[in-house]
Parts: C-alpha cells; structure tokens; sequence
C-alpha cells in the first residue's frame, strides 16, 4: 500500500492533469467557435459586443426618429425600417445585428455576402419573435430538445407549427442589411477594404485596426477545472483558506456571482462564526470511500450493451434511415421521415448525456476498487458541495460506485435497515418501516443471487426505481451474510424538503402532516395533489364538454402518478412557474405517446399539457399556498430594506452568514430569439458602486433563504456525527451512513429537526433584520395550528 507522500504526489499530478484538460478543453472550445463562424460567443466577441451596443441602438433610434419626424424626407434604405416593426425595442434590433457582424469578424466576407447575412438574421429573429407570441410553449419545447433557433425558425418548422411567414428575397435582406450596418460601421468596430481580383475590385468586411489590437490583448475566457476523487485525504480547513484540494487556493466559500470578483466579496464571512460549517465539511472530507469494481464493471457491460432501463439513453444513437430509392408511397415516406425525425431529435437531445455518462464510467474504472475521498466547499447559502466531477453526490448510477472503504460488523438491527434500504431503492419508499422490512426479508435470496451475478441476472435487480443503489444494496446483503461486515451505505432522504421546511417555519398543520413533520403513519404531499387532479379529470370526463372529456381521458389513460406532481411541488417553494409546470408535462405527455410529428404538435401534446397544468396549477397551490406566503413575506422585507438602501443580513440556526445585496444593473439585459442567452448579456454587471435592487434581488430570494435552511440543518447533522464519530455523507437533504449507525442516525435526523423548527425561526430572522437595518418590518407569516412540539415525532420524516 503506497504511503502518504507517495498518494499526494500522485495526486498532485492528477489535479495538474485535470487542470491541463480543463485549459485544452477550453481551447479546444474556443478554436471550434472561431471555425464555426461564432465569434460572439468568444471574450473577445463578448466584450466588443458590450462595447458597442449601446452605440448601435442610439445610431438605430436616432435614424428611426427621423424617419418618423421627416415623413417626407428621402433617407437611405427607409424601406427596410418598416420590416423592423415587429421588434420591441432599438435594443433588440442592435444585439441581432451586433451579434450577427461579431461572428464575421475574421471571415473577411464581401461586403454583399456580409450584408445578407446582417438581413438574413433580422428575417430569422422576426419569425421568431411571432412564433414566441403565438406558440411561446411549442417554442420553448423545440429549444430544450435540441433543436438550434436557426431551424427552429426555417420555413417547414414555422409551417408546420401553422405560424406562416413572409419569404423574404435577397434584395430585401440586402437593404435590411445596409440600413444597420451603416450603425455598425461608424463605432469603428468594422471597416470595408477593397482588394483586386483579376479585373475586379470587391469592397471587403474587415475589423479595424483598434478592433484588431482589442483582440490581440484580449484575455481568453476562464475555465473551471472538472477535479475527479481524491487520492489522499484533503486538507481540513482551517478558516476561509487552506483546505480542500491539494495546493488549493479557492477560497471555502463560493460568493455570489456578483460579488465574485469584487474585494469585498468575503467579508462578511471572515466576521461570521464559521466553525459549525467548517467542522462539518472537515468530518465530510475525512470519509475513505472505495469505488466498487463490480458495479464499474456491471455499468460498463450495461452501457456498452445499451440494456433498456437502465442509462437515461442509449450509448449509441439510433442510425439515420435510408432515403427511399424507387417511387415511395406517401406513407412510405411518411413513416421514414418520422424515424429520421425522431434518430435526430435523440442525437441533438442526447449528446450532452452520453457524453456524461461515459466521462463518469471512465473516472470510476481509474480508480475502480481502490480508496479515494471527496473534498467540499459551500456556496454562499452554505450548502454543502463535494468538488469532484463524479461523486456521491451524483445521479443513481455515480451514488451506487461509492461505498465505505471501512467496513462495520453488521448486527441484527444493522442487517434490517439494510433490507429498509433496500426496498426502499426497489420503490417502496412510501410504505411503513414494517412493509419494508417483510418485503427485504422474503426476498433475501433474490438480492444475494443478484449481487453474485448481475450481468447473469439482470430480472433480479433492473426493475428496481433506483436499480444501481439497489444492486449496490444487494451487494450489502450478501457482504453482511458473508463475513458479517459491509462498507455499503443506508440513505435517509426527507421528505418533500421544500415545503416540509415552509411548514416548519410556519407551523401550517396540513402541509405538515403531508409532508410528516409529525403523526404516526407515512403521508405524501406528492400523491395527494395527484388524487385531487385525478378527481377534476373524472369530473371533466363525465361532464365536461367534449374537448375536455377528450383531454381528460388522454390523461386519465396516461395516470396521474405522484412521479407526475413531484416536479411541480418540489420546484414551487423555490420559484417554480406555471411555464415550467408546462414544460415537465410535456416531458411527460412525450414520453406516453412516442415521438409526435411537429405538424401534430400543437393538438396532441401542447393542448393537452395546457390544459392538465392549469387543473395541477389550482390543485397544488389549494394544498400548499399557506405555506408559500414566506415567499411573499420575504420579497416584502427586501423590498422595504434595498430600497431604503440597507443590507437584507441574517444569520442562519448554524451561525451562517446570509446576505442579500443585489445591486442594479447600469445596463439592462439584452434577449433575443434567434442567439438566446448566449447574448443575454449584464452589460456591466451590478459594478460596487451601483445601488441595490429589491427587483434584482427578490430573483433568486426565496430559494435562497429556504435553501439556507436545509444547509444549516444539514450542516448541525453533519456537526454532531462528528462530535460522536459517525461516518457520513451528506447531498443536502440526504444523508447516508452504514448500516451499523442508521438507527442511531435516523434518531438524530428526527430529534435535530424538532428541536431546529420547534423555534420561531422566522421571528428570530426578522428581528435580527429589523436589527441589522434598524427597520421595522411585516410580521411573518405564521398560522401556529401545529403544535412545535409535535416537529419531528414522525419515523417517516426522514426514510
């Protein structure tokens, strides 16, 4: 077994080489971007983007507002400027034109050439801002699934989604073209030269010379090192700096985005008692862990062999039919065109996960079988973070390589939470602890001839809902039957985290009872919204109109499941939307009827998505809507505070420092539909000096101050199992530990959660603002038809 020094100097050289790939890989990025014609995706392309953009709209308003002054006045291109109408502002037709210039900026194109393609991206962003206004969730469906915006606004998607366009000629785009490039020529940031070619001299598109320069001291962008599981033991932190990863010159806390590069960034922290956080991190970083051969080995076969169930995709994507030689009949071609469709749309939405999966598996077989640990850092909620590309952490299939490289003597008490686990990871999660334990005990046998021959035996553990943690729990099994000890880990979830907290904070008794916070028996928020949506359903069914009995039998022949509502409810105490809720039906409505041509779209899935999300819509907010008045509570108090210009601060149950100070933006933000967000850019973001902004804040607030919740909780958690050496991991409100302390661990989760919300957290956190600032602030909201002392008297809480 090689020694420290040996395993830090082995280390150090993986941190090196994970830094190396990181800086090639971005370089790698940056040269594909430039090749492809995308050089305002570029820092450079970015920052002149910045520069220039506020001087493009003011040239664009000021020739608009003389067309509009001077009627009757001849002005250069006027008739393009009646083709710009559907754009909402001088702002948004620059970012298009700006953007569209910048990714030519090394091309060296002929003026005529440069000129279309300024037009060109003007007539795709006008299909775009109609289909946005007519079908905004068909549009944002095509985005999410992979669809690029240039095709997304092509003549066949925007008829087939019955959203008809005018077909713009190339004189047209032309003139549209000149009219805005005479903006863009005069900031100087692109110039025409001509050069002799035969008896020809063309005019070229060039930057100039101070664009040039700029891009030359141009810096290139930043990149962030993807670290894979630690060799040797990470440094403990001592404070702020000087912990984690090897050589590690980050700081403990991740600030917010804003703040991340200003001086002050961190000085609230150095004056906040940071030891409970800090403490819990160490005794988190302390963890041996060891990579499991046989499952690395069990994903490897799976993914390789592409076995249904168990990947979120297939390795391989589907093969592009052939073209139909011959006279194809219509439904011929129909039925081909559906597969090329459907092999596309898995190719462009499926790319990023494979690449994922593979990047993990072949992490996990590096270091397969052998002892590696997991540094942490928090965020400036104080949520825990393990910075590793694969972790314990991680989806199903990264959770189920890691066990304890220690193994503990596994006892009676020991044996049956390992079964509780196990059925809880084969689905029986909402069941009593009594169903659970019969059901792990009768199928003893099952889960031992699974873990010796997985690959034999795949009936045995694939249908499970969380098939690698419970083929990893089946290996449990038979370690313990074996030699009476095991490594592999019993995890405790809470339940419906978001609204259970609002319910605890608030003292609501439904919500707390639905969420378990207290009785005797198991409840679930998630399946009783699902059985009052069922209920409006079978109302439409028997005496609803015809369009809605047509709808609700579509769903009601699908079944409205608790896995259907979760989304939806867990989303909803941090910011969820009725767009959203949207967006997962249609998710969902997908997945039950196979791939939907696009000229069928609109009637078959976006309708009935339409239509179940405004019935779940009223049904979840009737259930939790006492609970979600914190939200608005909180955006009140910041409100009141940001706009008289003082500090939102309070300090989390584990002396955690929270602080809310979002400052305005000297610029707005730019959006367009045919570049996205890759243009949606703070044109200064909140500099030091600018005054703070309630709007800006009041974004994010919710989540935020509920997410700092369960980070202080999970942080006490984490605390006190180092206090009475428990091995623990932790991935915010999910705990694991071994078997030999799940009892003991389980306890503490339900005895720490009572005595943290029998408190009136949200009292204390007003008066420590109203302190703070020196305002005096709303009340919270807080309905006390629950007895505190009722909090955390129910099993079930945690499982």
């Amino acid at each position: 077994m090689p020694d420290l020094k040996q395993l830090e100097k082995e280390q150090l050289a993986r941190q090196l080489q994970a830094d190396k790939r990181a800086k090639e890989a971005r370089d790698t990025q940056q040269r594909r971007l430039k090749e492809m014609g995308l050089e305002s995706r570029l820092e450079y392309g970015q920052k002149l983007f910045s520069i220039t953009l506020e001087a493009v709209a003011k040239d664009i308003n000021d020739s608009l507002e003389f067309l509009v002054l001077n009627p009757r006045k001849a002005q250069q291109h006027a008739s393009a400027m009646v083709l710009l109408q559907d754009f909402s502002s001088t702002q948004h037709m620059a970012a298009v034109a700006l953007t569209a210039a910048i990714d030519q900026l090394s091309k060296r194109q002929r003026l005529p050439t440069f000129l279309q393609h300024l037009g060109n991206a003007i007539e795709r962003e006008t299909r775009l801002i109609k289909l946005g206004k007519r079908h905004p969730l068909e549009m944002r469906r095509l985005i999410r699934s992979g669809m690029t915006r240039k095709e997304i606004s092509s003549r066949e998607v925007m008829r087939a989604l019955n959203c008809p366009v005018v077909q713009w000629d190339d004189r047209t785009r032309l003139q549209v073209g000149s009219f805005l490039s005479e903006a863009i020529f005069r900031t100087e940031l692109l110039t025409t030269i001509t050069l002799r070619q035969g008896y020809r001299t063309p005019r070229f598109v060039v930057p100039t010379q101070q664009a040039e320069e700029f891009i030359k001291n141009s810096r290139p962008r930043h990149y962030n090192t993807s670290h894979l599981a630690m060799l040797a033991p990470p440094r403990d932190w001592p404070g702020l700096f000087g912990g984690g990863l090897l050589d590690n010159e980050l700081p403990f806390v991740k600030p917010v985005l804003q703040d991340a590069g200003e001086p002050f960034a961190l000085d609230h922290y150095k004056a906040a008692d940071l030891s409970i956080a800090l403490a819990a991190v160490n005794h988190l970083q302390r963890q041996r862990l060891r990579v499991s051969a046989q499952i690395v080995e069990a994903q490897r076969i799976t993914w390789e062999g592409g076995w249904d169930g168990l990947w979120p995709c297939q390795r391989n994507p589907p093969e592009l039919p052939d073209r139909l030689s011959g006279d194809p009949t219509a439904e011929e071609l129909k039925t081909r065109n559906k597969r090329a469709a459907a092999a596309h749309r898995d190719r462009e939405k499926n790319r990023h996960r494979r690449v994922k999966i593979e990047r993990s598996l072949q992490i996990a077989e590096e270091v397969a079988d052998r002892v590696v640990y997991q540094a942490h850092y928090c965020d400036h909620r104080g949520r825990i973070y393990s910075n590793a590309a694969a972790s314990t952490q991680g989806p199903d299939a990264e959770k189920a390589q890691f066990s304890f490289a220690e193994q503990l003597p596994v006892n009676d008490e020991a044996f049956e939470w390992l079964l509780k686990g196990a059925a809880g990871h084969w689905g029986m999660s909402r069941c009593t602890w009594t169903e659970r334990l019969n059901w792990g005990k009768q199928h003893i046998e099952q889960m031992i001839a699974a873990a010796e021959d997985p690959i034999g035996k795949p009936e045995l553990w694939r249908g499970a809902k969380d098939p690698w943690q419970f083929l990893q729990t089946c290996q449990g099994v038979r370690e313990a039957r074996a030699t009476g000890r095991t490594g592999v880990m019993v995890r405790l979830d809470q339940t419906c985290s978001g609204c259970g907290i609002l319910a605890g904070l608030t003292r609501h008794d439904k919500v707390g009872r639905l969420t378990n916070l207290y009785g005797d028996s198991p409840q679930d928020l998630y399946t009783t919204i699902a059985d009052a949506v069922t209920t409006e359903l079978t109302k439409d069914l028997q005496s609803g109109d015809q369009r809605q009995q047509a709808l609700a039998q579509l769903w009601l022949k699908r079944g409205i499941d608790r896995g259907l509502c979760k989304g939806p409810v867990l989303r909803a105490p941090y910011g969820g939307t009725y767009m959203s809720l949207c967006d997962g039906l249609v998710d969902a409505l997908e997945d039950h009827l196979g791939y939907v041509p696009l000229e069928e779209y609109v009637y078959r899935v976006s309708m009935p998505s339409k239509y179940l999300a405004s019935i779940m819509w009223s049904e979840l907010k009737a259930v939790i809507n006492p609970v979600m008045e914190v939200k608005a509570w909180l955006r009140e108090c910041c409100r009141q505070l940001l706009n008289r210009q003082k500090v939102m601060s309070w300090t989390s149950p584990s002396n955690w420092p929270m602080r809310v100070a979002d400052r305005e933006q000297t610029m707005f933000r730019v959006m367009t539909n045919l570049y996205g967000k890759k243009v949606e850019m703070k044109l200064a973001d909140q500099p030091a000096d600018s005054p703070l902004s309630a709007t800006q804040a009041n974004k994010g607030l919710a989540a935020n101050a509920i997410h700092s919740f369960d980070a202080a909780y999970c942080q006490l958690i984490a605390y006190k199992c180092a206090e009475q050496n428990i091995p623990l991991l932790t991935t915010h409100d999910c705990f694991a530990c071994h078997p030999a302390n799940a009892g003991r661990l389980h306890e503490m989760l339900i005895w720490e959660f009572g005595q943290l919300y029998r408190k009136p957290l949200l009292a204390e956190m007003r008066c420590e603002m109203e302190e703070n600032a020196g305002e005096k602030l709303p009340a919270p909201p807080v309905h006390n038809s629950m007895d505190p002392m009722a909090i955390g008297s129910n099993s079930y809480l945690f499982s």
